[in-house]
């Protein structure tokens, strides 16, 4: 099986294919990124982003936990990563 495995063997796991994974892998990245971003503004600026980072962290762990995974990789920088975030949030 050899090299070829370690592209395929985890995305597989997860019902993806390596394309499908690198996808929903780079968005959730790019949106780690950003909230890293609002919390070093936060750490200069303490009145501005107040709840970004993590509001993000919960709306992508949302994402992660509700099979919701395709919405990570959507190619969108849209601040709602999932349909049902509020619920996330108000709880």
């Amino acid at each position: 099986m050899g090299i070829a495995r370690h592209f395929t063997e985890h995305p597989a796991s997860e019902g993806e294919t390596w394309w499908g994974h690198f996808r929903v892998a780079m968005g959730f990245s790019r949106k780690l990124i950003g909230a890293g971003i609002a919390a070093g503004v936060h750490a200069v600026l303490p009145n501005f982003h107040k709840t970004t980072a993590s509001q993000r962290i919960h709306q992508l762990h949302h994402c992660l936990e509700s099979g919701n995974r395709s919405q990570l990789g959507n190619g969108h920088l849209a601040a709602v990563p999932c349909p049902d975030e509020q619920a996330v949030l108000a709880s």
